[in-house]
């Protein structure tokens, strides 16, 4: 397996920051300083150079610093002993550039893959608690990563579900009903619906052994953990029976009522739905385990671990509980790992103890400055 370490970030005009450039090591690199002063901001703009977009679902222009019309974003990574660069210039409007090496990709999804990352946030509970959206998110998340014509697979069955929904709607108004054009919509998803919800089935199955193994550990096997896949072409061999038989009812709806889309993920503990029988800390142990699979999932289909980013997990928990999961990390080999915090000591004082390498970054105001190495 291959192994990727980020050298150098650099950040001009993304969020807080006017421009900083952060030099990392091996092992933890722990980012430390009070809340809204620009910690998670690094994180995103490590998630943003993996996938093209803000972990936390804002518009490019939202990511620009106040006053400026552009920001720029630029790693240096370690692939095992070649050193890449990479580039991302974004100008809200007008062009997003994304290069290799000072080469651009000609798409998006050439580079979606390249630099894998895995963000671990507190919102992240949404996973379980949320509506179904979040849990398609996070399957569609990793296999955007993995998959290599996932990405444009899904484009493109968004993109003519427009098409098809448009169209419903325009018949419920009084358009005159014509089967041809919505048979030649069909005959355009097929394929792309048929490829995706087969990956999504078995990355649920894949994904669950890893994450039960990571529940058990991390909550020392006090429930077990499950999923099923609930998806709408697991009981239609094919896409195009499945709109035959939604016909009548997407015909009255004016919508397109089955389809993935409306895919689920439904999640248990000792056998009962996690969102609404799990307390925070059962949902937090539950999450952990399941990025923690993610990252394992991508790390074994790819042969390139992600980059692993851990946002203000360690909030509020005990130091038993957070030299637990700390230890349980060491335990995975996973390398180099990216942790902020508002507690200046919690974290390098377990990992000193434990004699694991780690830096300390302090940032104040968008400026930072390293503090210690371990």
């Amino acid at each position: 397996m291959t192994s990727q370490e980020v050298q150098t970030l650099r950040l001009i005009q993304f969020k807080s920051y006017q421009e900083a450039t952060f030099a990392f090591g091996q092992g933890f690199q722990v980012i430390v300083g009070r809340n809204g002063m620009g910690k998670t901001n690094v994180l995103d703009a490590l998630h943003y150079l993996g996938l093209c977009r803000s972990y936390f679902s804002l518009r490019d222009h939202e990511l620009v610093r106040h006053g400026q019309n552009f920001f720029r974003l630029e790693a240096t990574v370690l692939h095992d002993a070649k050193t890449c660069t990479y580039v991302a210039k974004v100008q809200p409007g007008d062009r997003k550039e994304f290069e290799r090496d000072k080469k651009v990709y000609p798409t998006l999804s050439e580079h979606i893959g390249q630099l894998p990352v895995v963000l671990v946030a507190p919102n992240d509970t949404e996973i379980i608690s949320g509506f179904s959206e979040s849990r398609r998110k996070f399957m569609d998340q990793t296999l955007c990563q993995v998959a290599p014509h996932y990405l444009a697979s899904l484009s493109l069955y968004n993109r003519l579900l427009l098409q098809r929904n448009a169209y419903l709607k325009s018949v419920v108004q009084g358009v005159r009903f014509d089967a041809g054009m919505l048979q030649a919509i069909d005959q355009q998803m097929g394929p792309a619906a048929e490829y995706m919800g087969q990956l999504r089935k078995e990355f649920v199955a894949e994904l669950m052994l890893l994450a039960s193994a990571n529940y058990n550990a991390i909550s020392r096997a006090a429930e077990a953990s499950g999923a099923t896949y609930q998806g709408a072409l697991v009981e239609h061999d094919t896409w195009s029976s499945l709109m035959a038989d939604s016909l009548s009812q997407d015909l009255r709806m004016g919508r397109t009522m089955r389809g993935l889309h409306r895919d689920e993920l439904h999640l248990t503990l000792d056998g009962f739905p996690a969102r609404r029988f799990s307390s925070q800390g059962q949902l937090k142990s539950f999450v952990f385990a399941l990025k923690l699979a993610q990252f394992q999932y991508a790390s074994a289909k790819t042969g390139r671990p992600p980059l692993l980013l851990l946002d203000d997990i360690f909030d509020k928990l005990d130091h038993e509980r957070v030299e637990a999961l700390l230890q349980f990390l060491i335990d995975q080999k996973i390398g180099q790992i990216f942790i902020t915090d508002t507690d200046a000591d919690r974290v390098p004082d377990v990992l000193k103890a434990m004699h694991q390498a780690f830096r300390t970054f302090h940032v104040n105001d968008s400026s930072i400055h390293e503090v210690t190495s371990g």
